[in-house]
């Protein structure tokens, strides 16, 4: 039973061996976060922080501080150094004497360069004397699995890098950490079948680790032209050309929020089928594609959707450094354009974009007058995208145009409640109306007018924005919509509100409007009255993943719109895209047969987009009819509304969409 326990034991750790070697793969949006012990996640942070413009400088002395404690278990001596050091750069860096200028960028630069090295020195430190502790534990079977353990964890915060840029030590090292775990043994089973502790494995393992992780990163200088990173330089297998993939720090959570937000689409509610409007069907693919953009967002499989999920705020994004408060992002940093890099730390609440052609101006200060210019800077200056084709921006344009408001029972045509209101909203809604002497004799309505949507177009200095200097004026913000608000918290342009209370209470305390706490519950009211709407959320978690299915049919109906325009460059895109999206959502489904149909719809559209870039139309055209047959008749299945196995009634065939030149031959192909 003992030996049966092993050989178990021992083919599972190879199974895990073998996946960290296979890159993992999203399931369905939802990236469960790694689990690191906590000093390796202050390192990775500590890394990410020191690589953007502007550094956070206080949340890199947070992090340390966590690293200096963690050596304390070693020595307080040790700690207190690299406490001391750390705290001295830092203060270098940011010290600002009267009169004088601050420091310039090279300063910050050599300040973070230096806690870099000291941070990773000292979690080697970590990783090394755990690995000491375990040579000297082996007469002690649970002593060394706790220290065989922990130094694993230590070694978490080297491996990403080593696995891109080290795989001969990669795979050597995993092959230790693999035959020290068998050589702990096993206790007796009904006091039979002890394997003891194999001191001499341990012990060589052991030192495997060691003297590469010395040789590697014990006197660890960052190299000049590479971007902070634990590179093992000093590695005889060390390679310098390869690219290390983008990692988001430890805390990100850019998955889409559940339950999935209800999207209207105008042209949905009225009755139309998006299959027939391809222009609007290829804007919503783009919409959900990261391959509009440049990198990392595309290798962060990052689109507009992540941000913006079926055109809502989404309250759970973060990335630490990016993001001060979840729903909000630096758009302007050096991560995901260093091109457009402003040098300040300026985040952004993700605006909600429900309803947005009638929302004008666009971008959280007003910049853009034009929607289609605002769609052209994200793609571009925030997100590292190439310059887009006229027909992506178009369609974009097309598809958000039809984004609507949430239906709200309790509004009048005019904005104004109506008598399903509550008592206290109708109260609230006197407040909202009334003149105020502190605010120059204006209401809240003059801003957000109910008949305009409640908003005026324009751009307001309330003082929720600290100006560049005291008299300067840059303070604005465009005013945004109330209208579905109750679910797009935080609130003003930076997300620094959590609720619609403390949006009164800002009012009630910036410009001392001396409101009762009956006036503020009336104002509360109010508000959440009026940005309320019908079904904000879908109920049925299930239908997530078959919906975003349903969707990736929808795309596919844009493939006879850009044949016909000759953009064979964008079905590439549109093929593309449809595949990944299969890939990543199939795994929601109810049942694995479902599954086994997505996956053969995802490489349907891997062999169309083959025969498009051969030139081969028809063979595009035959597999995109393909793929619409094999949806249409596993809608059910799909759904988990039809039992695998179950007849299903017949269905007629799927038409193709309208050509606009029923003669593909007139359409040569043509490569740029």
């Amino acid at each position: 039973m003992s030996l049966f326990k092993n050989l178990f034991f021992t083919g599972f750790l190879s199974f895990i061996f073998l996946a960290m070697n296979v890159p993992q793969v999203s399931h369905a949006h939802v990236i469960k976060p790694e689990q690191f012990h906590p000093v390796v996640e202050s390192y990775r942070r500590v890394m990410f922080l020191l690589n953007l413009n502007p550094v956070l400088w206080d949340d890199v002395q947070t992090e340390t501080e966590h690293i200096a404690n963690e050596l304390e278990t070693i020595s307080k001596k040790i700690a207190d150094v690299y406490r001391k050091t750390v705290n001295d750069a830092i203060t270098k860096a940011t010290a600002l004497e009267e009169g004088e200028d601050p420091p310039g960028p090279d300063v910050r630069k050599e300040t973070a360069r230096v806690v870099f090295e000291l941070s990773t020195r000292a979690v080697a430190d970590l990783l090394t004397n755990e690995l000491v502790e375990l040579k000297a534990s082996t007469g002690d079977r649970k002593k060394a699995a706790e220290c065989l353990e922990l130094s694993r964890k230590y070694w978490a915060g080297f491996e990403y890098e080593v696995q891109f840029t080290d795989q001969p030590m990669f795979r050597k090292i995993g092959l230790c950490w693999l035959k020290m775990v068998n050589a702990l043994g096993n206790e007796p089973l009904l006091g039979q079948g002890e394997i003891p502790v194999d001191a001499k494995t341990i012990q060589k393992e052991s030192d495997e680790i060691i003297n590469y992780v010395k040789t590697s990163y014990g006197n660890f200088y960052a190299p000049e032209d590479r971007a902070f990173a634990p590179v093992p330089l000093a590695s005889r297998t060390f390679n310098a050309h390869a690219v290390i993939p983008p990692k988001l720090p430890p805390g990100s959570n850019i998955n889409k929020q559940r339950p999935r937000p209800r999207q209207i689409l105008n042209l949905v509610a009225r009755g139309v089928d998006e299959t027939q409007t391809p222009l609007v069907a290829f804007g919503d693919m783009v919409f959900d594609s990261s391959l509009i953009f440049g990198e990392p967002a595309r290798s962060l499989n990052i689109n507009c959707n992540v941000c913006h999920n079926k055109s809502i705020t989404n309250p759970q994004f973060k990335i630490p450094g990016l993001t001060k408060n979840a729903g909000g992002l630096d758009v302007s940093s050096n991560f995901f354009a260093p091109h457009a890099n402003n040098g300040h730390f300026d985040p952004v609440d993700i605006p909600d974009l429900r309803g947005i052609r009638f929302t004008a101006p666009y971008g959280r200060n007003g910049r853009f007058s034009s929607l289609r210019d605002f769609i052209r800077n994200v793609i571009v200056n925030e997100f590292n995208g190439p310059e887009p084709d006229p027909i992506i921006v178009d369609a974009m344009l097309a598809y958000m145009m039809e984004f609507d408001f949430l239906p709200n029972s309790m509004l009048n045509k005019d904005g104004t409640l109506n008598s399903k209101a509550p008592k206290d909203a109708r109260q609230g809604e006197k407040l909202f109306n009334k003149p105020f002497a502190q605010m120059n004799g204006m209401s809240c309505a003059s801003c957000h007018i109910p008949s305009a949507n409640f908003v005026d177009g324009k751009r307001h200095d309330i003082g929720s924005v600290k100006g560049a200097e005291e008299d300067s004026i840059d303070r604005a913000m465009d005013t945004p919509t109330l209208l579905s608000a109750k679910y797009t918290a935080p609130y003003f342009h930076n997300g620094s509100l959590e609720t619609l209370r403390d949006v009164v209470l800002w009012f009630n305390k910036n410009y001392n409007l001396n409101l009762t706490q009956n006036e503020v519950v009336y104002l509360r009211a109010y508000l959440e009255t009026i940005s309320d709407g019908k079904e904000a959320y879908e109920e049925n978690p299930d239908v997530a993943a078959p919906a975003e299915v349903e969707e990736q049919n929808f795309f596919m109906a844009s493939w006879e719109f850009l044949r016909d325009k000759g953009k064979f460059d964008l079905a590439d895109l549109l093929f593309r895209t449809v595949a990944q999206e299969l890939r990543n959502e199939k795994w929601g489904l109810k049942y694995p047969e479902a599954t086994e149909v997505v996956e053969k719809m995802a490489q349907i559209a891997d062999a169309a987009r083959a025969a498009n870039q051969a030139g081969q139309i028809e063979t595009v055209n035959v597999k995109v009819a393909e793929f619409r047959r094999l949806y249409e008749e596993n809608t059910g299945l799909i759904g988990g509304e039809e039992t695998p196995g179950e007849a299903k009634p017949e269905k007629k065939a799927a038409k193709a969409a309208p050509s606009v030149n029923q003669h593909i031959e007139d359409y040569p192909y043509v490569r740029k």
